[in-house]
């Protein structure tokens, strides 16, 4: 086996030693740069701020001693600097007043603003504790007010008016009303009681005329009905997914099957998908009948059904046998 001394591990060219060496002093001089940056730098003399002073004592003489700063409100990022207006207090009806004179109450120009909207969207206040409920109000703002708004009853035909005595008690009444709406008459067909349905006959529509029925359950319904193929007794109308009992228990005595099943499953001809859509049937239950007849032919008859052993009970074979044919 060859082996290799430790001198030819560490043996490099002429060349790869001297960019070694170069590599080192360029370290080097990197590292004792900042040590020599003084050298070539000037001094950096103090920073005069005398002019700034100068000016700063001007503004301040400039100003009166007595003289309050003037206040500004912050408002989505931007100041406004302009004078405070001076709060005035009248009677005024917030139905009617106009934008300055709310800010002449001491409200600000968003808060009166909004009242503004709200009038221009058929807003009304019908009494002084209507505008405590303008979310941009402050309370201590309506506090302030609230001796000073005076709404004026309004009369009229059609017109709720909502009576409330004053506080002197001295019988007086201030009417607060709001406008109603007349009631458009509207004719509606009543449900008599003693109407029937034939439930294997009645379109949605007709449903419809059962006590407890409306559109959406009439069509769940006959959807039902139409899936099974039709009703042997008005009981399986409960079996309606997500009928509710009190409902149903309204409906029963307007139901009748007055006509047979209109569609049975043909049990020698059908695919196993049509045996799968049988609500009666289950996806395991269909593949046993339709293996089952593969294997032993055709069934003759109902008793011939019942043979199959595996997956029914007896109450499966007593809901299934309306729908079974033998063709």
């Amino acid at each position: 086996m060859k082996t290799y001394s430790l001198q030819e591990y560490f043996y490099y060219t002429r060349l790869e030693r001297n960019a070694g060496i170069m590599l080192c002093v360029l370290c080097g001089v990197v590292y004792a740069l900042p040590l020599f940056y003084p050298l070539f730098s000037p001094p950096a003399g103090k920073t005069d701020f005398s002019e700034a002073q100068r000016m700063a004592a001007a503004f301040t003489h400039s100003s009166s001693p007595g003289e309050a700063e003037t206040p500004y409100v912050a408002f989505r990022g931007r100041e406004n600097t302009s004078p405070r207006q001076q709060v005035e207090t009248f009677a005024f009806d917030p139905n009617t007043a106009s934008k300055d004179d709310l800010m002449r109450l001491g409200l600000s120009s968003r808060t009166a603003q909004t009242i503004l909207n709200y009038r221009a969207k058929g807003g009304h206040f019908y009494k002084k504790e209507d505008l405590k409920r303008m979310y941009t109000i402050r309370p201590e703002d309506y506090e302030r007010l609230e001796a000073y708004v005076q709404i004026p009853p309004r009369q009229g035909n059609g017109r709720y008016e909502d009576f409330s005595k004053k506080a002197d008690n001295q019988g007086a009444v201030a009417a607060t009303s709001f406008e109603e709406k007349p009631f458009a008459a509207q004719n509606f067909t009543k449900k008599t009681a003693t109407a029937t349905v034939d439930i294997n006959a009645a379109t949605a529509e007709e449903s419809q005329q059962s006590r407890g029925i409306g559109p959406g359950w009439a069509k769940r319904i006959v959807n039902f009905r139409e899936k099974l193929g039709g009703f042997t007794s008005s009981v399986q109308v409960a079996e309606t997914y997500g009928l509710p009992d009190s409902v149903f228990q309204k409906m029963l005595p307007q139901m009748q099957a007055n006509t047979a099943v209109f569609r049975k499953i043909k049990l020698n001809a059908a695919t196993l998908d049509e045996l799968k859509a049988h609500p009666y049937l289950s996806s395991f239950q269909a593949t046993i009948l339709f293996n089952y007849r593969n294997q032993h032919g055709s069934y003759t008859d109902f008793a011939s059904v019942k043979k199959v052993k595996a997956g029914f009970t007896d109450d499966d074979w007593r809901r299934l046998e309306p729908y079974f044919s033998f063709d």
